[in-house]
């Protein structure tokens, strides 16, 4: 293995869990001042949860985050970071939980919530903002209900005080613990403890 690789998985985790950071900020304040600010944390939360899956997956191997690899004959040398990023494709967001089931025995509890999700999120992108939907609502359940307990498993973690990067009184002040359980949203015990 290339040790250019030898960090990947945890560079990918610290990105996901600021992506994630991002969107829970978007979702928990109101859109005055930020035009499509909740639609956008649908984006956001999805991207985050795909680089966290993608890093868990990378702590096996970096390579099995990957379906398409450079050929050997683009290269003179070992397969560099720059080439993976140049001709490599990684996998896709709706293989995730069977690859990441493959590499690691891993299954996702609530997998039809995960790939619902990433059908949202690509409806949003490549469609238009939908009227028929709280995207902010879809973002926190999908984030605390969904995601969370997935990290909590993987790493004993929560990227819930990433979010004090956009904000720092939105966990300090309660704003997001308001919000959470105004909407009745089910928080694990120990990121609950995080937000008291």
């Amino acid at each position: 293995m290339n040790p250019e690789t030898k960090d990947v998985a945890k560079h990918m985790k610290e990105f996901g869990f600021h992506i994630l950071g991002r969107a829970i900020y978007d979702a928990t304040f109101n859109e005055i001042m930020r035009p499509f600010a909740h639609i956008l944390s649908v984006v956001q939360a999805a991207h985050g949860a795909e680089m966290i899956i993608k890093a868990r997956i990378a702590e096996e191997h970096p390579l099995l985050i990957f379906k398409e690899f450079p050929k050997s004959n683009k290269t003179d040398g070992l397969l560099s970071i720059k080439e993976l990023f140049e001709y490599g494709k990684t996998i896709m967001y709706s293989d995730l939980p069977e690859v990441l089931w493959a590499t690691t025995g891993y299954r996702i509890g609530k997998v039809e919530r995960f790939r619902s999700f990433g059908n949202l999120r690509n409806s949003l992108v490549h469609f238009a903002p939908r009227n028929d939907i709280d995207a902010a609502t879809e973002t926190l359940k999908f984030s605390f209900e969904v995601l969370d307990p997935i990290v909590r498993d993987f790493w004993n973690e929560s990227f819930v005080e990433y979010c004090e990067e956009w904000d720092e009184l939105i966990i300090e002040e309660g704003y997001l613990r308001k919000q959470l359980e105004r909407l009745g949203i089910e928080i694990h015990p120990d990121t609950k403890q995080m937000m008291i």
